[in-house]
């Protein structure tokens, strides 16, 4: 069964790849009137999530954000589907880094790079990456559980020379990279929430406490890796860009969090400018600060929001 829906799929995605691009985008608006006037996919999950982020703002603003919610989501579904398809040159349009230059200087150097980047405007499309940059990109990901779909999806990113890991393989991986001396480039989306006997660390975010992942942070002083944040702006539909933004050169010298903290605020910074091009069906906040105190109760004496 895995296998016939993974055949089933790979021949639609196949005759929509031939449709002229306006034609996707007619294709997208009908996805986005499915999901959110037939299907109300995760609405009651989308709309507690927006007021909880926004809760000065009225109900009609709110049924706004969602609006322009899917049909951001449903121009996401069309464009990753997409992308399997894509040239090079039309990649290279289509996702336009503004200051590459940022890490030249680092290859030259023969330094590691973390790119912290969110679930915000088009996360998928990290094949410019590798045509962009000198380094060796490094793409973690979480493995499908089909396993048709999953090498699919390690050979669409891995076809312009990305490195595709599993999350508990990059260790093992930058490890590797390091002793024959080829530099870097990995990119870590750190907005997910962590499990809960994972978090180590709360903050504000979008009004609200949140745990946030603190692994890239970990793995930056672990490898002397610069930290860079990864700003995506949508220009219209199927076409973004990305301004990098330094968060540190020197991760041993951050205090703990502190990677994290810079982090999360221009990850919020960036979500306020058009908050519609954020994830907000995924369930974030599924359990709070004060259930997490109650099994964790050592860290009334240890927590600094406390």
């Amino acid at each position: 069964m895995k296998y016939l829906a993974y055949i089933i799929v790979s021949a639609n995605l196949r005759l929509l790849a031939i449709l002229p691009r306006p034609l996707l985008y007619q294709i997208a608006n009908l996805v986005s009137f499915t999901l959110n006037h037939l299907a109300s996919y995760r609405k009651r999950i989308i709309t507690e999530n927006l007021k909880n982020a926004f809760p000065e703002e009225p109900d009609s603003k709110i049924q706004s954000i969602r609006k322009k919610f899917y049909r951001h989501l449903a121009d996401l579904i069309i464009e990753t589907a997409m992308i399997q398809y894509y040239s090079r040159a039309k990649l290279m349009k289509m996702f336009v880094f503004v200051n590459p230059e940022l890490l030249e200087k680092y290859y030259n150097e023969g330094r590691h790079v973390i790119v912290m980047g969110g679930h915000y405007n088009n996360w998928e499309w990290s094949s410019p990456f590798s045509i962009t940059f000198k380094h060796q990109v490094i793409g973690v990901y979480k493995p499908l559980h089909n396993s048709y779909f999953d090498k699919a999806y390690r050979r669409t990113r891995s076809r312009f020379g990305a490195d595709i890991v599993p999350m508990g393989g990059i260790v093992k991986k930058l490890f590797e990279y390091s002793n024959i001396k080829i530099p870097t480039i990995t990119g870590m989306v750190g907005d997910q929430r962590p499990a809960k006997k994972q978090i180590q660390y709360w903050t504000d975010f979008l009004n609200q406490k949140t745990a946030m992942y603190t692994g890239s942070e970990k793995l930056a002083k672990k490898f002397d890796a610069v930290v860079v944040f990864i700003h995506v702006g949508k220009v219209r539909r199927g076409t973004y860009t990305a301004t990098l933004k330094l968060i540190t050169e020197n991760p041993s010298d951050a205090a703990p969090n502190e990677i994290t903290e810079k982090y999360t605020r221009l990850l919020e910074n960036m979500i306020l400018e058009e908050p519609a091009h954020w994830l907000w069906s995924h369930r974030r906040w599924k359990f709070t600060y004060e259930q997490w105190l109650k099994m964790n109760p050592s860290a009334f004496s240890t927590d600094p929001l406390v």
